[in-house]
């Protein structure tokens, strides 16, 4: 190697030897991702990797829209419950292994196999014996998958699901490479490990640093995947997210600090991209046990927040207030919210303060609570907040407590040391029911413990309904059932807020607030 060659790599070695220091494209991701395991991911900084890394039956455009992906078209039944999607023919696994229906089939299946435990299990549920299968009544051979030859998968729904194919874009429905999972058992994700069908490979994960990917020189398309590397930083603090991307270290942020959104919008212009997203933010009550097992302390707390003040004052970005599930954009639904909306504000206190009291809570016997939300300087600022509402307005005592993502989800999954935990859900789908089925009874994301048989049944008589209008108004009712029990307290409805670098070609928000690489390029 030259004196030349060699100062160079000297100089790369971030990004590698013999590689131009700014063919990556750098992301910032949230968080650290929980797993790469598409059949047993949660959250969305898994979900942005996994969809470079995967692609499904079903894609998604630049705009959000549904198109072909591993399967080049579909076939639907009359009665809308029989499914057969027909694969490209030069459809290749990451290793040049032909990709084939057996590999959708096993991937579907070992979604809803208990014995692999997946919180998304439940969202298979349409198809034909999928819940029978995840609690151990049946084996998964008669789940209502099917290769019928190489090429062709056959899916059998219980019902009409008439937000199917976009289900099919989601990690579960993701197909496995069944050698390496036979070979290696859970290790088929690590570096080195993985097989993918992506437009890009794993090509290593650095735990607090970075997580990067490269090329799939065997996907369908890649002749049109432009970028080389891509690089995810797990950022939670958008403080320090921004001060990468000052500094030319990262191309596009995850997010960006609410209280700088006019600064930005006039130091960036179209480089600070802000728009509409299908995710809401809430508080979760711990139902379980006291003191939110009290609807009338639940309620209490829900009238007593000022939901528009944390939109309009705390974030002021575009957030809208939530005073329901169900964001607004969801294709043919009106959203929830509840009917003293718009009652004066004394009027909300009063009787906020009057439930309070009904409940046992006064002066001299305060509420005491742990609020728990994880790392971000936005999430801080949203429970001291919320806080300093709760104790001017009704005295309660709330203790906020921050912990990182991975400990927040454990003690959220094992029940343990909360009363009050920030979460958010973002719909894995364009349809109201994606927001309403982790309040069934059984939904293992259930955070709150909420189980109500009428609501279950609300959602049931929902999903066999054919007529669209008809099974709005259904899933609308079911809405209502569950927010009036109050087992969350809704804060906000998401907007999409992102800085994208002068180099970065082809971005284009959607509401789905999904960006594959795949679609941009650098210039």
């Amino acid at each position: 190697m030259s004196l030349r060659l060699a100062l160079l790599c000297i100089i790369t070695t971030l990004v590698g030897c013999g590689q131009a220091p700014d063919s990556a494209l750098r992301r910032g991701n949230i968080a650290e991702p929980s797993t790469l395991d598409p059949h047993r991911s949660e959250g969305v900084s898994s979900g942005n990797i996994l969809r470079d890394l995967y692609e499904g039956l079903v894609a998604e455009g630049a705009d959000g829209s549904l198109q072909p992906g591993a399967a080049a078209r579909w076939e639907i039944s009359e009665d809308g419950r029989t499914y057969r999607f027909y694969l490209r023919n030069d459809g290749r696994w990451s290793n040049g292994d032909p990709l084939v229906a057996d590999d959708f089939v096993a991937g579907i299946r070992r979604t809803v196999d208990p014995q692999t435990r997946s919180g998304y299990a439940p969202s298979l549920a349409p198809i034909i014996n999928a819940s029978e299968v995840t609690a151990g009544e049946l084996p998964v051979e008669q789940l209502g998958v099917r290769a019928i030859d190489p090429l062709t998968v056959e899916i059998q729904l219980q019902r009409p699901t008439p937000y199917f194919l976009g289900l099919l874009t989601n990690s579960p429905t993701y197909p496995l490479h069944r050698a390496s999972f036979d070979a290696l058992g859970d290790a088929f994700v690590k570096p080195g490990n993985m097989v993918s069908n992506g437009a890009y490979e794993l090509e290593s994960w650095r735990i607090g640093d970075r997580l990067v990917v490269k090329r799939n020189a065997n996907y369908r398309d890649a002749d049109k995947v432009a970028i080389e590397r891509v690089e995810f930083l797990p950022i939670e603090d958008t403080a320090n997210e921004l001060n990468l991307f000052r500094a030319g270290d990262l191309d596009i942020t995850s997010n960006a600090p609410g209280a700088l959104y006019q600064d930005l919008k006039n130091t960036y212009g179209d480089r600070f991209l802000v728009a509409p997203n299908l995710s809401v933010y809430f508080l979760v009550f711990d139902m379980s046990e006291p003191p939110f097992d009290d609807i009338r302390l639940r309620e209490a707390l829900t009238r007593a927040v000022d939901r528009d003040d944390i939109a309009n004052v705390v974030l002021g970005a575009g957030q809208l207030g939530a005073w329901g599930l169900v964001p607004p954009g969801v294709t043919g639904y009106e959203s929830f919210s509840y009917a003293w909306r718009d009652h004066p504000r004394d009027e909300q206190l009063a009787a906020a303060r009057a439930l309070y009291a009904q409940a046992g809570y006064n002066a001299d016997t305060p509420l005491s609570a742990e609020l728990i939300y994880n790392t971000s300087d936005n999430h801080k600022k949203i429970a001291v907040a919320v806080q300093a509402m709760l104790r001017e307005n009704l005295g309660a005592a709330v203790t906020v407590i921050n912990q990182e993502f991975k400990v927040m989800l454990q003690n959220r999954n094992q029940r343990e040391n909360w009363d009050l935990l920030r979460l958010g859900w973002t719909g894995d789908y364009n349809d109201a029911n994606t927001f309403l089925e982790i309040f069934r009874s059984d939904h293992p994301q259930n955070t709150s413990t909420f189980a109500d048989p009428q609501f279950d049944a609300m959602l049931d008589a929902a999903n066999r309904e054919l007529d669209p209008a008809r099974r709005s108004a259904l899933l609308a009712q079911a809405e209502a059932r569950v927010m009036q029990q109050y087992p969350v307290l809704p804060l906000y409805f998401y907007v999409s807020k992102r800085l994208v670098a002068e180099r970065v070609a082809g971005f284009q928000p959607n509401i789905m607030n999904r960006i594959y690489s795949r679609h941009l390029s650098l210039r």
